[in-house]
């Protein structure tokens, strides 16, 4: 989960079982289907009159999904202005499957993600199904398995790994604007 530094809104990801993974926009009263429904509403054969719900409470398609799942890990805003404009109080997200780093800028109302139909075609319908589309979204490789992202005091950007096939040891990368990486 992680809050969004510009409006105060909370965000989240969500893992599927194998299915679709979720990030999800959370607003009061926000149902996002789990367990019954993984990904968007359109892509099953339930509808909302399947799921539990209590008063006031509505159910809300994610704002992206994966198919199939990745193991979306943690989401982070970059709380920091030292990568510049593009980068500042937007999305960063990993995968534990694949040790993938993910860059999102959201829209100009911050309730979805801008998309550029030019170079990220596939993602119109808001699912990130093969290959090529996450490879429009990917923005570091070879993290082994992210756990945690974080901002740093010093305005960098900090990635947690963990590797299962090495007893559970992992590493924290230290990630600065001018592309260096620091392993520790």
């Amino acid at each position: 989960m992680a809050i969004d530094p510009v409006n105060g809104t909370l965000w989240e990801t969500e893992n599927g079982d194998e299915d679709y993974d979720e990030i999800n926009l959370v607003r009061p009263g926000f149902n996002s289907g789990w367990e019954q429904l993984m990904g968007p509403m359109s892509e099953s054969d339930i509808d909302s009159t399947d799921l539990v719900s209590i008063p006031g409470s509505h159910y809300s398609d994610p704002v992206l999904s994966y198919a199939p799942s990745l193991g979306l890990t943690d989401i982070e805003f970059l709380n920091s202005s030292l990568f510049g404009d593009r980068y500042e109080n937007n999305i960063f997200m990993g995968d534990i499957n694949y040790g993938n780093l993910y860059f999102f800028e959201l829209n100009g109302t911050r309730n979805g993600i801008k998309f550029d139909p030019t170079t990220q075609s596939g993602l119109e319908d808001l699912i990130a199904d093969g290959e090529e589309e996450l490879n429009d979204i990917l923005w570091g490789t070879g993290f082994e398995g992210i756990t945690n992202i974080d901002t740093g005091p010093d305005g960098f950007l900090y990635i947690l790994t963990f590797n299962e096939e090495s007893d559970g040891d992992g590493k924290i990368y230290r990630i600065s604007p001018n592309d260096s990486v620091a392993v520790y």
